[in-house]
């Protein structure tokens, strides 16, 4: 059991990794290209931030296919600590209250993408 839950906090931080970069890539792109300005990006990345998060979960409740509400809930813990660990080490900020906000809607996100995952396919082997 604890392989496999490790195996799939893997696959989910793998996962929500390669989504966040391409993601980024893609709203640097156009700020950089559009006449998007980062004001007007602000909803859209919260946004993108609860969706990579939902998809993170569901793919470790994918992988877990049992517990994914505890699968979830850990991979969104991870997503937000990362993220928190980047912004402190790399900007020396601490995070606010929006923030805060914003990764606990992140982590209940995950966590619920992992309890559906784990509903729609955890008797499937």
């Amino acid at each position: 059991m604890q392989a496999r839950f490790l195996r799939a906090l893997g696959i989910s931080s793998v996962t929500m990794l390669s989504l966040v970069l391409v993601a980024g890539l893609i709203i640097a792109t156009l700020l950089r290209f559009g006449s998007v300005t980062e004001q007007s990006v602000t909803g859209i990345t919260i946004g993108i931030t609860i969706l990579v998060t939902l998809i993170g979960g569901f793919a470790a409740g994918l992988r877990s296919r049992s517990k994914g509400w505890l699968v979830g809930l850990s991979a969104g813990l991870l997503f937000a600590l990362a993220a928190t660990f980047m912004q402190y080490l790399g900007y020396g900020a601490l995070i606010s209250l929006n923030q805060a906000i914003v990764f606990i809607a992140a982590i209940v996100s995950a966590s619920f993408g992992g309890m559906v995952a784990v509903s729609l396919f955890g008797s499937v082997r």
